[in-house]
């Protein structure tokens, strides 16, 4: 049995499945979820492999479980740094520029979400899609503020939300083939922002600013992180 590692058994599994976690995510960024074994999971913090199992059912069931405890946070924090009384139109930027940010500086759990979240089981898909619903709603959120705005286009039912998840996959996907997200960031957002804004303005929007000339995306992007 592992050495107990707080003052009940209660406590030590909660350590114990929180150590897990972290010695997981650190062998995915390593050899990659397909490459890193249940049993080198158990090896590296210091367990059997079937002890392994009171935890977690199996490789699916723990990914899943990580994504579940890592990205809601995550995302909270990405809220927090949005300014108060923005415009639907800031707000959407900075989603965008926020979310790409986090997939460039902290690439492993990025990698996971979109190289592997495919290949899990219906049951842990669900899971990771509903971790991640609190994002999305914002992203569409944030669009049919502007669309009530004046400021986008109305898209038919459905399609919005479609739309801009394929458009910050796709990002997200060439900021996590970069290598250096870092350094790619700037173009990548850039180039989003000036799509994104060019398709859903409206003739207002554009009189605004909204299509984004001139370099503007990367001078936002150096606000962002400052």
């Amino acid at each position: 049995m592992p050495r107990i590692r707080a003052a009940s058994i209660a406590e030590h599994k909660v350590i114990t499945r929180a150590l897990i976690l972290d010695k997981a995510q650190d062998l995915f960024a390593t050899w990659g979820y397909e490459d890193t074994s249940f049993g080198d999971i158990a090896a590296g913090v210091g367990m059997g492999r079937t002890t392994l199992y009171d935890y977690f059912t199996d490789k699916d069931d723990l990914l899943a479980s990580l994504v579940e405890e890592t990205l809601p946070p995550t995302i909270r924090n990405l809220m927090s740094r949005i300014p108060t009384g923005t415009t639907p139109v800031e707000r959407l930027r900075h989603l965008v520029v926020l979310t790409l940010e986090f997939l460039a500086t902290e690439p492993t759990l990025g990698r996971l979400l979109h190289r592997e979240v495919h290949k899990l089981s219906e049951s842990a898909r669900q899971r990771v899609a509903v971790a991640h619903q609190s994002l999305a709603r914002e992203f569409v959120d944030a669009y049919r503020a502007g669309v009530e705005a004046g400021d986008f286009k109305r898209l038919p039912p459905g399609l919005a939300g479609r739309f801009l998840n394929d458009m910050i996959m796709s990002a997200a996907q060439a900021l996590i083939d970069a290598d250096d997200p870092g350094e790619a960031l700037p173009t990548v957002a850039g180039a989003m922002t000036d799509l994104l804004f060019i398709v859903l303005a409206l003739v207002e929007g554009r009189k605004r600013g909204l299509h984004m000339v001139g370099g503007r995306p990367r001078a936002e992007l150096r606000e962002l992180r400052a």
